[in-house]
């Protein structure tokens, strides 16, 4: 028994030894370096001042600043005058792509709650242009937490919807980022890249436009989505804070609706708060103008506005303007 184990497992070995060498001549599955960032985890440039950033699609620029966390909002020091922080968490839509600094959404919700007579809140804007959950999530973990916020306003839905090349989780991997130390011994192999992306599990190479729904995977797949979440919600409870899910809205659900989905079912199953006014804007952008000509996907100063309105109101619905 000991023998025909033994001559087994040889057998095994030397099978998967062939294929490896087969794959390895072939050149397949090739990994091409088409990344959509240079490196997995990033941020703004950390103390900007009035920095120029240019808005391609628009043809102009507009202001930025940040603090020494890479942040675009007031020094952690400076919180100290505060006795409740709520902490906005985003992609660029959330940043305020295109707009100052006082003209984004959480700028604009602070001075909501000000006036409504809470001026011992800070509102935090955590949002970094490009970030999906996966970003975010890394984010909080280095450098969020610390800011102690006692509401937190989850708002990735855009990016994490978005198809690429490569799922953010394969681009980091591929990349040999050893956080995914696992996956990259795996990856080294070509029959274990071949398996998964014949499986399809973990994206290898975009796909051809026209199968299926369009060309490429989710930055962030639905599961990987639900599980960001879960740990996102777990962590901040865990830092004290009240987590709230929130669906950044866009002119139009869109490619977001999948996502969408996922984001209800997550805050049912781990009973959470969840707000999402993606249908008060398709009403509101039928007849007014609230997102940019040529840049349908970030809001105006007058979109940042509304959107602050909404979450005002719901904070105030939920009585989590800040302490009484």
């Amino acid at each position: 028994m000991k023998k025909k184990i033994l001559f087994s497992c040889i057998t095994v070995f030397v099978v998967f030894f062939s294929v490896e060498v087969a794959l390895r001549v072939t050149d397949w599955p090739r990994v091409t370096a088409a990344f959509e960032h240079k490196e997995p985890f990033w941020t703004i440039d950390a103390d900007l001042s009035e920095k120029k950033t240019p808005h391609k699609e628009e043809k102009v620029h507009f202001l930025v600043n940040s603090n020494s966390d890479s942040l675009r909002t007031r020094d952690a020091s400076e919180l100290d005058a505060f006795d409740f922080r709520i902490m906005t968490m985003g992609c660029s839509t959330t940043f305020g792509w295109g707009v100052t600094n006082a003209e984004a959404y959480p700028n604009r919700l602070e001075s909501y709650i000000h006036q409504a007579g809470h001026p011992k809140t800070a509102v935090i804007n955590a949002g970094q242009p490009g970030y999906t959950s996966f970003q975010g999530l890394w984010l909080w973990n280095r450098t969020l937490k610390k800011y102690k916020p006692d509401v937190v306003i989850i708002g990735f839905v855009v990016q994490d919807a978005r198809k690429a090349a490569y799922s953010d989780k394969s681009q980091a991997i591929l990349q040999k980022d050893y956080r995914f130390l696992k996956e990259n011994f795996l990856y080294n192999s070509r029959v274990y890249l071949a398996l998964r992306s014949a499986i399809g599990n973990v994206q290898i190479r975009a796909k051809e436009r026209g199968q299926g729904d369009v060309g490429g995977v989710y930055r962030v797949p639905p599961m990987d989505y639900a599980d960001n979440l879960r740990n996102l919600i777990s962590s901040i409870k865990e830092n004290g804070g009240i987590p709230i899910l929130f669906g950044y809205p866009l002119e139009r659900s869109g490619y977001t609706a999948k996502h969408r989905t996922i984001l209800l079912a997550t805050a049912q199953e781990l009973d959470v708060l969840i707000f999402d006014p993606q249908s008060k804007m398709e009403e509101a952008s039928r007849t007014g103008q609230y997102y940019f000509s040529r840049d349908r996907g970030h809001a105006n100063a007058a979109g940042n506005d509304q959107i602050a309105q909404w979450v005002f109101e719901y904070l105030k619905l939920q009585k989590l303007l800040g302490n009484q």
